[in-house]
């Protein structure tokens, strides 16, 4: 678009110098030689400024293109994401909801249901009712097995909801 409206400027200003020379019917005066060294002068920084505004313009575009590129692929990463977090979702479904279809098979709260609780806690979790059981605070469970006191607090919170730790 800028070369464009460059080149008409040209056009326009090349037609008014020749406009000027036709005039003169080959008489040149000092005055138009000076005019054309002035013209002259003009036509030589207009093109150097051209030329850096082009620079410029496509130093910018490569920058945008560079930020653009990253910000897609951070997007695409965020969609990979957004996936896996909605499939781990499913699956909690599902194990939530085979976990209240057995609730009902216990009568009463129980600690040692290593079994069926081995089907829908992570291995990083499967020790979390016992260690409770012998009296650890969540703290120290986390510490032992390597997670968050809050992913242990939350454990135990849902296990005793559930009716599968003793509720104090």
């Amino acid at each position: 678009m800028t070369d464009i409206w460059l080149s008409a400027l040209t056009i326009i200003v090349l037609l008014l110098a020749l406009r000027l020379l036709k005039n003169s019917n080959g008489k040149r005066t000092e005055q138009e030689e000076g005019v054309e060294d002035k013209f002259h002068t003009l036509m030589t920084a207009f093109e150097r400024e051209n030329s850096e505004l082009v620079r410029s313009i496509s130093q910018v575009k490569r920058m945008t293109d560079m930020e653009l590129t990253g910000v897609k692929e951070e997007l695409a990463s965020l969609r990979q994401q957004v996936g896996d977090l909605m499939q781990q979702k499913e699956e909690l479904m599902e194990n939530i909801v085979q976990l209240q279809g057995s609730v009902g098979e216990f009568s009463k709260p129980k600690t040692s249901s290593g079994a069926f609780l081995s089907h829908f806690l992570k291995d990083e979790y499967k020790d979390i009712p016992q260690l409770y059981a012998q009296g650890m605070s969540s703290l120290e469970i986390a510490r032992k097995l390597g997670v968050g006191d809050g992913e242990v607090k939350m454990v135990i919170q849902m296990l005793k909801k559930q009716g599968l730790l003793p509720a104090e």
